[in-house]
Order: C-alpha cells, then structure tokens, then sequence
C-alpha cells in the first residue's frame, strides 16, 4: 500500500587528497558541497523491495520523477522526465561493484559515469520509515573524482 511521507534526502559531496603520513599517506576528505532536499514523497513495498518516489522541481530540473528502489542489499536511483524530455538517470549502488551508467543535465549531453559504491545501510524498518545512507565514489572523465554521502530519511506525513 502506498503511503504518503515526508523525505529528507541529504547529500554531501568531498574532495578526496592523499596526505603524508610518515612514510605513507593517509586519506582526507573535505566537504566540497552540500545539497538538501525536504519534499513529501510516497513510499511502498513490492517483492522484497521498498520504493521511495518523489517529483522534483527546481535546481535546472522540472517535473522530474525520482525513485529509490532499496533492496537485496543496494539501491538503485532513477531519474526521469514526467513529460517528454531526453533527461534520465538509472544507476544501481552496490557495495563492491563499479557501475558504470549515462547521466543527462538539464541543458547538457550525456555522459558516462563510473560510479563505486563502498558502504550502503539500510535501517528502513516494516511501515517504510528510517533512514538509508550510501557512501560511493563518482568518477567521470579523467578529472572529476569525487565521494559522496547520500542519506534519505522517510517519517510520516
């Protein structure tokens, strides 16, 4: 059964700089960029999996559809225009596997990314509600490498 609720998805972007650290390195991440977004969304179970789903408005996009899709241990993010628009994205994130997928910016071309996912929890309970956090790399063209924290948080409505 769908339900309405109330989303709050967070994603924090760093830079990734190897330091010396005596006669290694060690890894440093520094915040880059932040991007919050509070918007009521709908939320539901089918075959093992739970689907978050929302329309999103603004930042260059309009009436763009975005579904989660949480389950067997990865979760898989889509993107789609709700009228007729080349503007897409569909990329699973599972912890160990590279992905590679195309991704449309509003007025822009496609282009491919790599993306890596290293850590996904999911601690969404029965009803649909908690929080889910990934941790993944993205990568496209030889010059743009970034980490990212992805958290989507589902409450009730």
């Amino acid at each position: 059964m769908k339900k309405n609720v109330n989303l709050r998805i967070t994603s924090n972007q760093y830079i990734e700089e190897l330091k010396p650290s005596g006669d290694a390195f060690r890894r440093e991440m520094e915040l880059e960029d932040t991007t919050e977004i509070r918007t009521e969304g709908t939320v539901y179970s089918r075959n093992n999996a739970t689907y978050i789903t929302f329309i999103e408005d603004g930042d260059g996009y309009e009436d763009v559809r975005t579904l989660f899709k949480i389950g067997d241990g990865s979760l898989r993010i889509r993107k789609y225009a709700t009228v007729d628009s080349d503007e897409e994205m569909d990329m699973t994130l599972s912890p160990g596997t590279l992905n590679i997928t195309k991704f449309h910016l509003p007025q822009s071309s496609y282009f491919k990314l790599e993306v890596y996912t290293n850590k996904l929890e999911d601690n969404l309970d029965e009803e649909g509600y908690g929080k889910v956090s990934v941790d993944y790399k993205i990568k496209f063209d030889k010059f743009f490498s970034r980490r990212n924290i992805l958290e989507i948080e589902v409450t009730p409505s």
